[in-house]
């Protein structure tokens, strides 16, 4: 299967001292995790387009749990995005970091094959839209939306259930999607080379895209 390459971002550390080459990184294509103190850290990205929901910035944040950004006025970062990391997510900013300092450059080409993998479809959870429970009304497949294929988590967001060995419900044996018409807007969207896509292949296959972890 042919897989057409994309540049994904090279995540470098630097003190608050050296945000200006922090702020080259970016706008080379890199992201940068700035730390002003040892528990106050930015992620620092270009700003996303609103009409590109494969923006590797938008979805670097979406692995912290974070959905919103703040894009600089002022100062060396101005013009680019950026957000408080939690600090329960400090080690994220470390891995990164660590994965990615056998890469040179701002940016790194790289071409997974979904179909050999499938890491983000094991182990994760969907959150269906209204529009999602719509699609599947049209498709003809309103049980979509209803249990065993669905079911309502504790905050009562509408969920896709996974089987007991944490495959997606949907997924087949040739790792292709059996709903991959009708598949919901987060799996649709999920960009190959994002990091929400290099943690599920550590987490799930251990395939590691730089330097493994310290043991």
């Amino acid at each position: 299967m042919s897989v057409k390459p994309v540049h994904r971002p090279i995540a470098r550390s630097f003190k608050k001292k050296w945000v200006k080459e922090a702020a080259a990184h970016v706008r080379a294509g890199g992201h940068a995790f700035v730390w002003e103190t040892d528990k106050r850290v930015l992620f620092v990205f270009q700003e996303p387009a609103e009409d590109n929901p494969d923006d590797f910035g938008a979805w670097g944040i979406y692995d912290m749990a974070k959905w919103k950004w703040n894009v600089e006025t002022r100062g060396a970062l101005k013009g680019l995005a950026w957000t408080l990391v939690p600090r329960d997510c400090l080690w994220i900013a470390k891995r990164r970091v660590e994965r990615d300092s056998i890469h040179p450059g701002p940016t790194r080409k790289v071409a997974f094959d979904c179909t050999d993998c499938a890491a983000c479809c094991r182990d994760n959870e969907v959150i269906l839209q209204p529009s999602d429970v719509e699609r599947f009304k049209e498709g003809g497949r309103p049980e979509l939306a209803k249990p065993p294929y669905a079911r309502r988590d504790k905050d009562g967001k509408l969920v896709l259930t996974l089987l007991r060995n944490k495959r997606c419900r949907h997924l087949q044996q040739d790792n292709r999607c059996g709903i991959y018409e009708l598949r919901p807007h987060p799996c649709s969207e999920f960009p190959m080379g994002s990091e929400c896509c290099l943690f599920a292949r550590e987490d799930v296959l251990k395939l590691y895209d730089g330097l493994l972890p310290e043991a």
